[in-house]
């Protein structure tokens, strides 16, 4: 589906198209600025598919195993590299396929298209629930790779069906209050996204979301920080950017921090999401740390380092290369660095080669149309 009209050349078959409307505003605003805002919207789905598939790479490694199974081909990570080492593991998924950190995205996206842009408990527990046995039935699933174990437990609780929320806590008390996973930060991208422009329905939507399965006040403030991020990138306020328009990422940095810091209690815990926030070193993420790959900072963590920077090919196989929870980070440093540097940025054979785009592409539309419906609706209205 190529993009024709855009008003730049993309490089690949692009799922972008030009839309009439823009899907979250009631007043009007030219069109040049409405399709700058698709194209970011997709950047971040995509850019959170992307890192997730190429991360499947290398997920559960350390460096010296990356190393040893993939020297030929480090400094050009593709998808199809999979093949180099099939394990038990990486022969869950097909290749080019993201893995369960996408597929929490689309059924949290799933949600809202059948809800009319509500976020839903109940209706997301269903689709957890059914999706944590059966994949997606229409992909021809038929189980579902890769489960994590904090969510497995959360699902199996019996009040989860009804009261999802009441029973992650109660898993995160019987935890000892340690469990703090990666899942539900490497899902809430798509909570940025919706209703961005406004900020504080941004917010409620993101604590609510990640509290369908996680309790920890360290996973809240992930999931405020990331899709606080992206909100604000979609928003484009004068007050984030430089006198020469680029992003000005320390502003955003700050006032991610800012919201995300009010879920801590202590000056201990806000300077812990300090350093994974404001981070400068890759190396110094330690994501392959053995026992703590999969602490919702570590992804955290490495989508922030990669905000900062300016290739998103380069960015991506850096945390990549560092294994760990590969695929969470990547998709978590994806999906931000996606949001910023836009569609054109993407590595085209990651792209052309990411398995389901047609269907991905039109639940996206369905998310579309079903804000353009809202937006009319409004305005005849008003």
């Amino acid at each position: 589906m190529a993009a024709a009209g855009y008003g730049g050349k993309l490089k690949f078959d692009s799922p972008f198209k030009p839309r009439k409307y823009h899907p979250y505003r009631v007043s009007r605003v030219p069109r040049r600025e409405v399709h700058q805002t698709y194209d970011r919207i997709y950047a971040t789905i995509y850019g959170q598919c992307v890192g997730d598939a190429i991360g499947l790479l290398t997920e559960g490694l350390n460096r010296d195993e990356i190393k040893k199974h993939y020297k030929e081909v480090l400094s050009r990570l593709e998808l199809v590299h999979k093949k180099m080492f099939p394990d038990s593991h990486r022969r869950r998924w097909d290749q080019g396929d993201w893995t369960d950190e996408t597929d929490q995205m689309i059924l949290i996206l799933q949600m809202l298209v059948e809800n009319k842009g509500m976020v839903e408990p109940v209706d997301f527990a269903k689709r957890l629930m059914e999706w944590s046995e059966h994949g997606f039935r229409e992909l021809g699933d038929v189980t579902c790779p890769g489960l994590c174990s904090h969510i497995r437990s959360v699902i199996l609780h019996p009040q989860f069906s009804e009261t999802p929320q009441k029973a992650a806590e109660i898993v995160w008390r019987d935890s000892g209050k340690l469990a703090a996973s990666n899942s539900a930060v490497a899902r809430i991208s798509v909570i940025g996204i919706h209703m961005y422009n406004q900020l504080g329905q941004v917010i409620k939507n993101a604590l609510d979301v990640c509290r369908f399965t996680h309790a920890d006040p360290r996973c809240e403030a992930s999931c405020i920080a990331v899709a606080v991020a992206i909100a604000l990138m979609l928003q484009k306020d004068d007050k984030y950017l430089k006198k020469n328009g680029q992003l000005d990422i320390d502003s955003l940095i700050d006032e991610c921090f800012t919201y995300a810091s009010r879920l801590l209690q202590t000056v201990t815990q806000r300077k812990e999401l300090r350093f994974y926030l404001y981070c400068t070193s890759v190396k110094s993420l330690k994501l392959s740390e053995p026992g703590r790959a999969s602490y919702t900072y570590k992804a955290l963590g490495a989508g922030f380092w990669a905000l900062k920077q300016k290739d998103f090919r380069q960015a991506v196989q850096d945390i990549v290369l560092e294994g760990g929870d590969a695929d969470a980070n990547a998709a978590v440093a994806g999906a931000l660095l996606g949001c910023k540097l836009g569609l054109d940025e993407l590595p085209k054979t990651w792209i052309e080669n990411i398995k389901n785009r047609l269907w991905l592409d039109e639940l996206i539309d369905q998310y579309f149309d079903m804000m353009e419906r809202k937006r009319n609706t409004k305005e005849t209205v008003v």
